[in-house]
């Protein structure tokens, strides 16, 4: 019962801390998403590099893999799978577009990965 008369007592401080600690986990939440779609381009560009054409489902697992591998474990739990799924269909989009105007990029992606450093 404390609880209760707590809360009937101050209500309105306890209001204001809900919406400020909802607001900071959506500012969180989008700033971080900005960086997750970031991670994903340099991930999806790597997968076209490795997997080749004709290989989506298997591009897009190793990218999920390779994402969760790198992210915070506190974005993890932020982000759902299906906003991950999404997020990578926006990314590859953007990045198809970015592959056929950009030679740099067209040369990566041609490139044969030997394992080798050239200097």
């Amino acid at each position: 019962m404390s609880i209760i008369k707590f809360l009937a007592e101050n209500w309105d401080s306890v209001i204001v801390v809900a919406v400020v600690a909802a607001v900071l986990i959506i500012l969180y939440r989008r700033g971080r998403l900005e960086i997750v779609k970031k991670i994903l381009f340099a991930l999806v560009t790597q997968a076209e590099k490795e997997f080749g054409a004709g290989t989506g489902e298997l591009k897009k697992a190793a990218v999920i893999q390779w994402l969760y591998e790198r992210l915070p474990k506190i974005i993890t739990l932020l982000v759902t799978p299906k906003e991950i799924e999404n997020l990578i269909e926006s990314v590859l989009e953007y990045a198809k577009t970015k592959w056929e105007t950009n030679p740099l990029l067209q040369n990566y992606i041609a490139e044969q990965d030997t394992g080798e450093k050239t200097e």
